[in-house]
């Protein structure tokens, strides 16, 4: 099962990342161009949010599946880089980040002027997106990297 949900997991990274780019585009476009706030704006908010929704699920199993919440309790974390990555780092960037989609978001939702609204939404989306690219796994990583295109493996 566990790598179904790592490679479920690596897959839906990319979604997130291409939501994150379309939200912080339009976002940054509408407040540049003093536009309307739209219906289309609140839907690219709501489908990063739901596949970041999905992903933290997925990654929460993974992350106790795996065992690295007990290499948290141990104090074995910050014992090598490896550790600390995935016990720590990895986690900790990626949950921040969901935070902050969930609170563009919820700016979508608000009695707000249109501007506040997309300033907001630009702000969290575009912090979430540098944590997303900044503690995702890439192949060129030292110690933790893992393949950009996922492979299925049993």
């Amino acid at each position: 099962m566990q790598p179904y949900l790592l490679y479920f997991h690596s897959i839906i990274r990319y979604f997130i990342l291409l939501f994150a780019v379309v939200v912080v585009v339009q976002s940054l476009v509408g407040m540049m161009g003093k536009k309307k706030f739209v219906k289309s704006n609140k839907q690219g908010a709501l489908v990063l949010l739901i596949f970041c929704d999905l992903q933290i699920l997925l990654g929460l199993f993974l992350y106790f599946l795996k065992g690295w919440a007990s290499v948290l309790v141990s104090g074995a974390a910050m014992a090598s880089p490896y550790n600390r990555f995935w016990s720590v780092e990895h986690g900790f960037g990626m949950m921040v980040a969901i935070v902050l989609v969930h609170i563009g978001y919820s700016a979508t939702k608000k009695n707000m002027d249109d501007d506040r609204k997309f300033k907001r939404l630009f702000w969290c989306s575009f912090v979430a997106l540098v944590i997303f690219v900044a503690t995702i796994p890439w192949s060129g990583k030292q110690v933790v990297g893992r393949p950009n295109i996922p492979v299925l493996s049993s």
